[in-house]
């Protein structure tokens, strides 16, 4: 018996990421390469970081630093500037 649970553990592995990958198509998200957008809208179906990050095909440490980038964008679409170096007049 232990054999069957694995096995059928590995056919719904397989399953679920068919099912994932059929979401993303009809949602249209598809061919986009907007990795973020297709991890968020599969963790709205439930799966965790990291299966959402492999189905979207990348990891959860790129999908954490496309996060963080996300919110360091100002409202205009850029980059906030962090000036470390700033010039003193003497």
């Amino acid at each position: 018996m232990p054999d069957d649970d694995k096995l059928q553990t590995k056919w719904l592995a397989v399953v679920a990421r068919a099912l994932c990958y059929l979401c993303l198509r009809h949602a249209k998200l598809e061919g986009k390469k907007d990795v973020l957008a297709k991890v968020r809208f599969l963790e709205t179906l439930g799966l965790d970081r990291t299966e959402a990050a492999d189905v979207a095909g990348s990891t959860a440490g790129s999908v954490a630093v496309l996060r963080h980038r996300a919110k360091e964008r100002g409202k205009n679409g850029k980059a906030k500037t962090k000036s470390h170096w700033k010039t003193k007049s003497h």
